[in-house]
């Protein structure tokens, strides 16, 4: 028989009451409240969201001295990123255990994942042009439909502000550099900015095959480039244009050589291009709408330098993801204790690509409604969402939660929700070859989340606890249509169910002088076939940030840690776990120059995030920006 271990929850809240009780004694200091998005669809303060989120500012990010948004998420809670081997490789994201595809990544509230494969390219984004990423964790597919079944993270790009050119260049180890150049303005009722940078790395051997050629370094090359102008046509009314385009070139290693000349010499070309479109009105004082028409694409491409014109011709592959959304938002506030958010939302996958796919697109039409209630010391909020899309058909989410205030400082909260991932074009149409083929009959994964949280914030301090269970059904896995020809043609179908279940802990501190940052993360992850753990993911994350102030200097320090995890390699079933630290200063010369220096990896610990890929050892990275 197979055995579940279970996380005790008397324990836990035994746990939760003990630091409630201690921290009720730490001084107290106000700070300004955080408002979230995406928790509700609407602005919200920090103080009235039950969902469990993080956020992490452009404030965040300089100070931290952040330089891509793979290793921004890593550094949140619950959330592991796994690259393949540096900058500018596939990066996949997993949160409280969930697959990649569990989470839904918008960028200002548009989705961008590929609707082919269903990742979602992270590695190009710019993270210069962020002004802040909002995590909420746990199902929200009552809230924004397919994928959102371990969470939603959106990137909320810098757009309407006044600021002074301002020139950013950054070298460091391995051959890399970033130099980026941003100025916004205003003429008026009309704002506008801009950010155009370029980044490369030419000094890093992403693989660990020496062979085929393999034994070079592979480069990286990215250029960004983001602009966005709004304007004010009233008090109530306003509107805003954002476009922004990632186009980066990666080099990488081949396993496999089939080139007549014996040496690969691989690369994929990308790009991530988001246009959009968003109008706000006030109707009344209880009533505001929100229209918003975008286009996302997600183009990838790849090649080999040491083929010939004929082998390019036969084995070079692309993949276009092309989708347009249109949505229509009422929020109101009926009365200071009842808001209600509704409204419509129109998206239509197309895809181009080499491969003659059964199908090429599809659109969803959706509905949904959140109701939110607080009664004195409680707080109520319920809603629910219809999909019904073209390839799979009509899907409703629902969700519930409830909050009590025990005191001024101190909440408990309960919640459920379900939640689903829509099959790919991959797993439905991907046109038979002999290695696969799609299954057009694929039903969505279906998801149910309950949680207990507590959430205890007194001025300077803030700390959070939760303990949740994620149960997913039929997930889509792709096996040998022959079980005895593991090397014949695969195909998907929904054969596996799965469980996260786990607990989390957060704290935080906001001095004068001080700063710090500090969470912690265990989750069993379980394939309930085999009670296997699923792969790729640790069970055991912690994250520490540490920064001192003056008045001119700043110092920090980061300890990121991970316990062993489970891979899929036979040869190598399981990676060990690693603890790296990092240290960092700033300086600002004036307020028109400053200086800034990263040490990573300071111990220079030897560690891998997948099978057969390189991660850097101790390395450094330099940054100077100018503001004219």
């Amino acid at each position: 028989m197979k055995t579940r271990k279970n996380i005790s929850r008397s324990t836990l809240a035994a746990a939760i009451a003990t630091l409630t009780t201690a921290t009720s004694a730490l001084a107290a200091q106000p700070v300004d409240e955080t408002m979230i998005v995406t928790a509700n669809r609407m602005e919200t303060p920090a103080s009235k969201v039950l969902a469990p989120v993080s956020v992490m500012t452009a404030a965040d990010i300089s100070r931290l001295q952040i330089t891509n948004v793979g290793e921004l998420l890593s550094r949140m809670t619950s959330v592991e990123t796994v690259s393949s081997g540096g900058p500018g490789t596939t990066t996949g994201i997993f949160v409280r255990g969930g697959n990649t595809d569990h989470t839904l990544v918008l960028v200002d509230g548009v989705r961008i994942s590929s609707a082919t494969n269903g990742n979602t390219a992270i590695e190009l984004l710019d993270v210069n042009n962020i002004e802040r990423v909002e995590l909420v964790r746990g199902p929200a597919s009552s809230l924004y439909g397919a994928d959102a079944i371990s969470g939603v993270i959106n990137i909320i790009t810098k757009q309407g502000q006044v600021s002074p050119l301002t020139l950013r260049t950054q070298i460091g180890s391995q051959d890399w550099s970033q130099t980026q150049l941003s100025s916004g303005g205003s003429v008026g009722a009309t704002r506008w900015n801009l950010t155009a940078g370029y980044e490369s790395l030419a000094g890093f051997d992403r693989h660990e095959l020496l062979d085929n050629g393999n034994n070079d370094d592979d480069d990286y090359r990215n250029t960004h480039f983001a602009g966005s102008i709004s304007h004010d046509w009233s008090e109530d009314f306003s509107t805003r244009l954002n476009y922004q385009q990632d186009d980066a070139e990666t080099e990488s290693d081949e396993r496999f050589c089939a080139n007549s000349s014996g040496v690969c010499l691989p690369y994929q070309s990308s790009r991530v291009a988001v246009l959009n479109l968003r109008a706000d009105w006030r109707v009344m004082d209880k009533l505001a709408l929100q229209a918003q028409a975008s286009r996302a694409r997600d183009w990838s491409a790849s090649s080999d330098d040491a083929a010939t014109a004929a082998e390019r011709a036969a084995n070079d592959a692309k993949f276009k993801t092309v989708r347009e959304t249109y949505l229509l938002q009422a929020n109101s506030d009926l009365s200071e204790q009842f808001s209600l958010v509704g409204g419509t939302e129109y998206y239509e996958d197309r895809i181009d690509t080499s491969s003659d796919y059964l199908g090429e697109e599809r659109d969803n039409l959706a509905v949904f409604v959140t109701a939110q209630w607080s009664p004195g010391m409680h707080q109520l909020q319920v809603g629910a969402r219809n999909d019904d899309n073209e390839a799979f058909g009509s899907h409703t989410t629902e969700s519930v939660s409830w909050g009590y205030q025990l005191t001024d400082y101190t909440r408990v909260i309960a919640s459920w929700g379900t939640a689903f991932r829509a099959p790919t074009f991959n797993d439905l149409y991907w046109p038979a070859d002999p290695y696969g083929i799609g299954n057009p009959d694929l039903s969505p994964e279906e998801s149910e989340n309950a949680e207990l949280a507590l959430k205890w914030d007194r001025g300077a301090h803030s700390f959070s606890a939760a303990v949740f269970r994620n149960e997913v059904e039929g997930l889509v896995s792709w096996a040998p249509v022959d079980q005895n020809n593991y090397w014949g043609q695969w195909t998907p179908t929904n054969v596996d169910d799965a469980l996260m279940e786990g607990f989390e802990l957060s704290y935080g501190l906001q001095l004068e002088r001080w700063s710090a940052d500090a969470n912690y993360s265990y989750v069993d992850a379980e394939d309930e076939s085999t009670g296997e753990s699923l792969p790729n993911r640790a069970r055991r994350q912690f994250n520490l940030d540490v920064d001192y102030a003056l008045e001119s200097l700043s110092l920090g320090a980061s300890v990121k840690a991970r316990s062993a995890r489970p891979t899929t390699s036979a040869a190598l079933p399981e990676l060990p776990g690693y603890g790296l630290l990092d240290l960092r200063a700033r300086y600002q010369f004036t307020p028109a120059l400053m200086m800034d220096a990263t040490l990573s990896n300071v111990l220079d610990k030897e560690y891998r995030q997948r099978v057969g890929y390189n991660e850097e050892g101790r390395g450094f990275r330099v940054g100077l920006t100018y503001k004219l």
